[in-house]
């Protein structure tokens, strides 16, 4: 297979959705590259925090110390990073400061003008209520809600899977879904749809929503094991 087209500037629009489909191919490689750099073992009770924090410095590692493929380094990698230029849905005001949202995953391509940014936020899928944790506000719900990647129309969700069975959260997640405000449904056979990309996560899925704007947003969903039971 040919590589994905090196990225110009979003001035050019003639091929930008295959500049697009090369960019997101290419944060789901970095991640899954991160992923395989861990010892799922040694995560299975960890933090949320913890397992971000290593994911972010293998990419870190990938992308400023030794690239394994030239394109890796034009991206850049982002912890914990605050989002600015944000408005409380609850209170209308702005979020400035510490109020502002902090995003758990940022990668970045400097290799355009503006720079592309794709945003993740990550969660633990270990206990009852960790579908619902994934969902609210602080999970997928914060990109329909404009607080996080605001400017974007795509983003990512990881489901750090430490206990149970994968195929178990991977249903309870897409059933609960389509319960979610915004959430897009074109037909039945398209609102949870495998999402693949080469040499990137085996379990990728992706979901498109409608934010209060009318503007569409796509969300990847990927999910990586910590102990889970096959």
């Amino acid at each position: 297979m040919s590589s994905p087209p090196p990225f110009q500037s979003r001035g050019s629009s003639d091929n930008r959705a295959d500049y697009q489909a090369a960019f997101l191919q290419r944060v789901h490689r970095l991640l899954q590259l991160a992923y395989e750099s861990l010892k799922p073992a040694d995560y299975q009770t960890a933090e949320e925090d913890d397992i971000t924090g290593d994911l972010c410095d293998h990419m870190k590692h990938l992308t400023q110390i030794a690239p394994t493929e030239k394109w890796m380094g034009h991206f850049s990698i982002h912890d914990q990073d605050p989002s600015s230029g944000v408005t409380s849905v609850k209170t209308g005001l702005p979020r400035k400061g510490k109020r502002r949202p902090k995003i758990d995953i940022r990668i970045v391509c400097k290799h355009q003008v503006p720079n592309r940014g794709y945003c993740i936020e990550a969660k633990r899928l270990y206990r009852s209520d960790s579908v619902g944790e994934y969902l609210d506000d602080e999970g997928i719900g914060a990109f329909i809600l404009g607080e996080y990647a605001k400017d974007d129309d795509h983003g990512g969700m990881i489901g750090y899977v430490q206990t149970g069975k994968m195929q178990d959260w991977l249903s309870r997640v897409e059933t609960r879904l389509p319960k979610l405000s915004h959430h897009r449904m074109v037909d039945k056979a398209r609102s949870w749809e495998a999402a693949n990309f080469r040499k990137g996560p085996r379990l990728c899925f992706k979901t498109s929503h409608t934010r209060n704007s009318g503007r569409e947003f796509t969300v990847f969903h990927v999910f990586f094991v910590f102990g889970a039971e096959a």
